[in-house]
């Protein structure tokens, strides 16, 4: 009975440590290019300029990760708040990231809606622009 506690216990922790990661994965064998992205840098950082389609879209920048050659870049990009109504005018948005401006990047971004707490849709890369 002790053993079997132990193990279900150890499944709920897996669980639980896995829905940090928010489900998704990463795919490289995927390619996005919508929202259209390029890369700038500024205070010797890189920064990922977005093109919204209107300003209720947002982009956050989650975290990067160290790979082969540089790094990764994982963003997550939220569809508007349906409940309000907005300019249908493209907004360019600048994410700063923590990646130093001299080091190579590969961005993903994954889509999420405006309320969703924990995304589980995979990071797919991003061909950027330029």
């Amino acid at each position: 009975m002790q053993r079997r506690l132990k193990v279900i216990g150890l499944g709920a922790m897996a669980l639980a440590l896995g829905g940090c990661w928010g489900g998704g994965g990463i795919r490289d064998n995927e390619r996005a290019d919508w929202p259209p992205m390029r890369l700038t840098q500024a205070e010797g950082k890189q920064v990922v300029v977005v093109q919204a389609p209107s300003p209720g879209w947002s982009v956050h920048f989650d975290r990067s990760e160290k790979m082969s050659g540089g790094r990764r870049v994982l963003l997550t990009v939220r569809r508007p708040d349906p409940a309000f109504f907005y300019p249908q005018t493209v907004v360019e948005q600048n994410v700063i990231t923590d990646v130093r401006a001299d080091t190579d990047v590969r961005v993903y971004r994954r889509l999420a809606d405006h309320d969703q707490r924990k995304p589980d849709a995979p990071y797919v890369r991003v061909e950027l622009d330029g």
